[in-house]
């Protein structure tokens, strides 16, 4: 066999191996569990003020962190996964912060006033504020 077939013989089982043990670490990666974290404590308004007033700013502060949010709830729906999503309050009537719940966060309707703590994964601007793996405090 040629010198440089063997050399790219031994490149592609390199190659495998490494993406072999990649995609197995990421399918193993523990997931995050949002009810053990310690949050950062927040009402919905605040958020949605600290993002619109210095966005790199709160970015720093809150993206991928968890957050424990208090405020009202201005509607719920469910998303195409069958997961609760619901909107809350804030100043500007056009922007919402935005929480999709891990689990079934009870009964929930438009008006009430809850505390619930999630990730918080961004801002859209002139839209909402996004919260994931959101879970309903007690």
């Amino acid at each position: 066999m040629k010198k440089w077939m063997k050399i790219t013989l031994w490149v592609a089982l390199i190659g495998i191996i490494t993406a072999g043990i990649i995609i197995y670490r990421i399918y193993t990666k523990p997931h995050r569990d949002v009810t053990k974290e310690q949050a950062l404590v927040i009402t919905a308004d605040s958020l949605y003020k600290a993002f619109k007033a210095n966005e790199q700013a709160a970015n720093k502060q809150y993206l991928d962190k968890a957050v424990a949010v208090s405020g009202e709830v201005v509607s719920v729906t469910t998303n195409q996964d069958g997961k609760t999503v619901a909107d809350f309050k804030t100043a500007d009537s056009f922007v919402v912060i935005n929480c999709t719940f891990k689990e079934k966060p009870g009964d929930l309707k438009v008006g009430d006033k809850i505390t619930f703590k999630g990730i918080c994964t961004g801002y859209i601007p002139d839209a909402n504020v996004v919260i994931n793996e959101g879970v309903r405090e007690k």
